[in-house]
């Protein structure tokens, strides 16, 4: 009876589970025909391909029967009575029923799992996912070189349950390892994960040692025993309870506002060395005459730059139709005609605005009639470039400011599971200004009771961080990917 080798079944694991084969004595109804003592991963190939499923090779079987087997005995240990019915799960057959509905699947049905996805980045390593931790890793300890202690850190091995990788965790995720909330066999919900650096695109089977996963602590979190393993169509929502000051970017809380400030302003400015200084919070109305101010120096040197293309114009037009009285119908020159350079050199005493007369004297027929030519020439360039050029020299006369506006609010958990809702979170929501929340409130428009879905939050003045405790605080704030999603009011 299997209920005797349930402590033998809770040993197997991902990595010993390749040594493990069936007694081909006790695997009906194939024993008594089959030649092999033992069946294991080997016999499995050949059967596969006496059943023509051509495709599959040893490495694949090989991978399969590591994950098969580790979740099969897991079941077994999990209710060993159910193995002594007529068809038990911890079997050669039920191996094989597996093995045949993956080769079904993957090989011949040409659907990819997340991970193989992933490895040959056909699909990007930050989609949502929920992955099974299948072992643990400790990197070496000891002390450094002036003698402080090397404290060793977790890497896991996680499984989409068709393959696995190797996934290198930060300090939170560390931190839940050592404590034994994340350990092998649990599930885990995350988003927003990395490539290790230098990853290259590769089949799944062989990046084991060569593509890592990276994930972080705010935007992972454990998942339900009986959730489905890969791909997911939306991240799972945090709680402010679970957050850490390092486990960077927070893909999603469900959260309900409290209160609302009014809306600041920041003016940043960058001076000749490149070094960057601010000014502010300011509140709205002195942002306004700053801005109005602005405004009005801009509009002077507009104004001023305007005229000054206005003149040159008037210069040109008129001098090129002085010229062109001058020479009247006897300048017409060939195609095969180039001008003389004494054009370049009466065009400079002209753009100095000079006395036309002067700018002119001793100018023959036929310098007249290029210079006349070369000015139309002029002429349709500045109309062409006018614009481009005003701004240009606009924006080094005066230059445009650099203000962000952003509005602070006071927000907590709209539903927790396990724990109270005791954590506030102060969000700064940046350029509030031009955030459209709904179609009837105004941009950046915020109120207490309000609840919002808000994704890619940035955890801010880490050091000012509360423990999980009543009224607590803890800051985060809007980055380029934060969206709002307004909810139900709770």
């Amino acid at each position: 009876m299997l209920t005797r080798n349930v402590d033998e079944l809770e040993n197997i694991n991902p990595e010993t589970a390749i040594y493990y084969s069936f007694n081909a004595a006790s695997s009906a109804p194939s024993s008594s025909q089959d030649p092999h003592p033992v069946l294991g991963p080997t016999e499995a190939l050949e059967a596969l391909q006496a059943l023509g499923c051509t495709l599959a090779t040893q490495d694949w079987v090989d991978n399969h029967w590591r994950l098969i087997l580790w979740k099969l005995a897991g079941m077994a240990c999990f209710d060993p009575l159910r193995e002594n019915l007529s068809e038990p799960r911890w079997s050669w057959n039920e191996v094989m029923r597996q093995l045949r509905y993956r080769y079904e699947r993957e090989l011949n049905g040409g659907a990819r799992p997340a991970l193989r996805l992933i490895t040959t980045q056909d699909a990007p390593a930050s989609s949502h996912m929920v992955l099974c931790v299948s072992n643990i890793f400790w990197s070496e300890g000891g002390v450094d070189q002036v003698g402080l202690p090397i404290i060793p850190h977790p890497e896991l091995e996680v499984t989409d349950g068709w393959y696995r990788l190797r996934a290198e965790v930060d300090a939170p995720l560390a931190r839940a390892v050592r404590k034994g909330n994340l350990r092998v066999g649990r599930k885990i919900a995350v988003a927003g994960a990395k490539l290790s650096r230098d990853a290259e695109a590769c089949e799944v089977l062989e990046a084991y040692g060569k593509v890592h996963l990276v994930f972080s602590g705010n935007a992972s979190q454990l998942a339900p025993w009986d959730a489905k393993l890969g791909f997911q169509p939306r991240p799972a929502v945090a709680t402010l309870h679970s957050l850490t000051p390092d486990g960077g970017m927070v893909q999603q809380l469900d959260l309900v506002v409290t209160k609302v400030y009014p809306i600041g302003f920041i003016e940043f400015f960058e001076d000749e060395n490149g070094e960057k200084s601010r000014e502010g919070p300011r509140k709205e109305k002195e942002e306004m005459k700053l801005h109005e101010a602005w405004l009005k120096r801009r509009e002077k040197e507009e104004e001023r730059i305007r005229r000054d293309f206005e003149d040159k114009f008037f210069f040109f037009n008129e001098w090129a139709e002085r010229l062109e009285q001058k020479v009247g119908e006897n300048f017409r020159p060939k195609d095969t005609d180039v001008p003389p350079p004494q054009v370049e050199t009466y065009f400079e005493r002209l753009l100095d605005k000079a006395d036309y007369k002067l700018g002119t004297l001793g100018i023959s027929m036929n310098v007249a009639g290029w210079l006349a030519r070369h000015l139309r020439e002029e002429i349709a360039k500045l109309h062409e470039t006018m614009h481009t050029d005003m701004e240009r020299e606009l924006k080094d006369l005066v230059p445009p400011r650099d203000v962000r506006n952003f509005r602070v609010l006071f927000m907590t958990d709209a539903a927790t599971s396990r724990r109270p809702a005791n954590r506030v979170v102060e969000v700064t929501v940046w350029d509030v200004l031009s955030l459209a929340l709904d179609e009837s409130a105004a941009a950046g428009a915020f109120r207490e009771g309000q609840r919002y879905r808000v994704t890619n939050l940035v955890p801010s003045q880490k050091s000012a961080w509360m423990d999980a405790g009543p009224d607590s605080h803890v800051y985060l704030s809007t980055g380029r990917g934060s969206k709002w999603m307004k909810m139900r009011s709770a």
